[in-house]
């Protein structure tokens, strides 16, 4: 079994693929709001994807436990993304980003870790 189906065929595995998938588009949104139009509307979509990520990270928290253990690593990389993340935006606009983008490559780190 390759790697694209051990990670495809684990019931945990595919929500941090989901997580990546939100995690770059509200990247992107943070790029367009940081640079272009700040509205109310636009932090509306970037803050409702965000919790669409943490969502997705908690379940696969949660699926992983159910079918194999969760390391400390697994809960560390959660726990930045869904804490200290956030906790960031009181900062300048370009620590933000670069906080985001070092837990954009931490996700990663939880699919080598379980494949």
């Amino acid at each position: 079994m390759d790697f694209a189906q051990k990670i495809l065929s684990s019931p945990s595995l595919v929500w941090i693929l989901a997580a990546m998938g939100f995690y770059l588009i509200n990247i992107f949104m943070g790029l367009f709001i940081g640079f272009q139009k700040k509205t109310v509307q636009n932090l509306k979509i970037h803050k409702y994807f965000f919790y669409s990520i943490a969502f997705c990270l908690i379940y696969f928290l949660i699926m992983n436990q159910i079918h194999h253990e969760n390391i400390w690593v697994d809960y560390a990389v959660v726990i930045y993304i869904v804490a200290f993340v956030p906790f960031s935006k009181r900062w300048d606009i370009l620590t933000h980003a670069i906080i985001a983008a070092v837990g954009f490559t931490l996700l990663p780190l939880l699919i080598v870790i379980q494949v």
